[in-house]
């Protein structure tokens, strides 16, 4: 199914996220990759960390509308998958108006969130 393979896939960058942002963040190649020199990434660490454990419960709550989907609460964990996916859709817009030389993050976060949400109207 189509709207699964979007919703696991968006889930499991959300986890990589997390671990990025909550696990690695200090690593020298996390902060490069983040534009940040180690004293930088020392001042908003504390930020990276929340951001990281956001975007891996927005994962979980992905998996769990997967759960729902597949068991008999096909409407509950449609709508559910619908607003995760909407709001990290939005997240990656917001990064690509604010900051547009990171389009290519900007569309890792967004294209297979917003995939998915297309798709979840064609499970019926």
């Amino acid at each position: 199914m189509i709207f699964s393979f979007f919703v696991v896939l968006t889930a499991l960058l959300h986890g990589l996220f997390f671990k990025l942002e909550s696990v690695d963040f200090m690593k020298e190649r996390v902060l490069r990759r983040f534009g940040l020199t180690a004293e930088q990434g020392a001042c908003v660490r504390v930020w990276a960390l929340n951001q990281g454990f956001y975007n891996l419960f927005l994962a979980l709550g992905l998996l769990y509308s997967l759960f729902l989907v597949h068991g008999d609460r096909m409407e509950s964990g449609t709508l559910l998958a619908r607003a995760i996916l909407l709001m990290l859709t939005g997240a990656g817009v917001v990064l690509l108006v604010s900051v547009p030389k990171k389009y290519s993050a900007a569309l890792v976060q967004a294209v297979p969130a917003f995939l998915g949400f297309v798709s979840s109207f064609f499970l019926y």
